[in-house]
């Protein structure tokens, strides 16, 4: 074999253990872009939402938690998840960090209602957490102010809406 070979073989392997061009593995989140991550109380406080990082890079929010774990999504504008439970559901999908504490492009369902949102949030303090649901631009919609659940049932008692 000569040597011309080897090195043609050995480049060839280091071009397949390469990423494609255009795709990029996660990186691990750091500093304020991790702070999202972990179990927030909503408002008003009948759901608990877990934000997680997800393998492309984004944040999820699912519920894992609230005053009625056996809750189905009744106002689902898909009529054949009417009768699925909420519990275990991604509503919030797709937030991308922007930076000093901002998340945005992306969707948040809303099971009261059935409607999907656009929606950013913003990080006011370490366990409190502004998030925006809006149709086309920010300004018509809503906002709700989320605390940190450091708590350890995941059920929560029943609150007056």
């Amino acid at each position: 074999m000569s040597t011309r070979f080897i090195a043609r073989g050995l480049a060839l392997c280091a071009l397949a253990v390469l990423p494609e061009p255009g795709s990029r593995a996660a990186a691990p989140p750091e500093g304020q872009a991790a702070s999202l991550i972990g179990r927030w109380l909503t408002d008003p406080p009948d759901g608990i939402i877990e934000i997680s990082l997800t393998p492309d890079g984004s944040y999820q929010g699912r519920i894992i938690g609230g005053d009625n774990p056996y809750r189905i999504d009744s106002k689902n504008p898909d009529a054949s998840k009417r009768s699925a439970r909420l519990l275990g559901q991604v509503i919030v999908q797709d937030l991308k960090y922007e930076s000093l504490g901002h998340w945005s492009g992306s969707s948040i369902y809303d099971p009261d209602s059935g409607h999907t949102y656009s929606c950013h949030l913003e990080l006011l303090e370490a366990n409190k957490l502004k998030v925006r649901g809006y149709l086309g631009v920010s300004l018509l919609g809503r906002t709700q102010i989320w605390t940190r659940y450091t708590g350890t049932s995941l059920v929560l008692p029943k609150v007056a809406h």
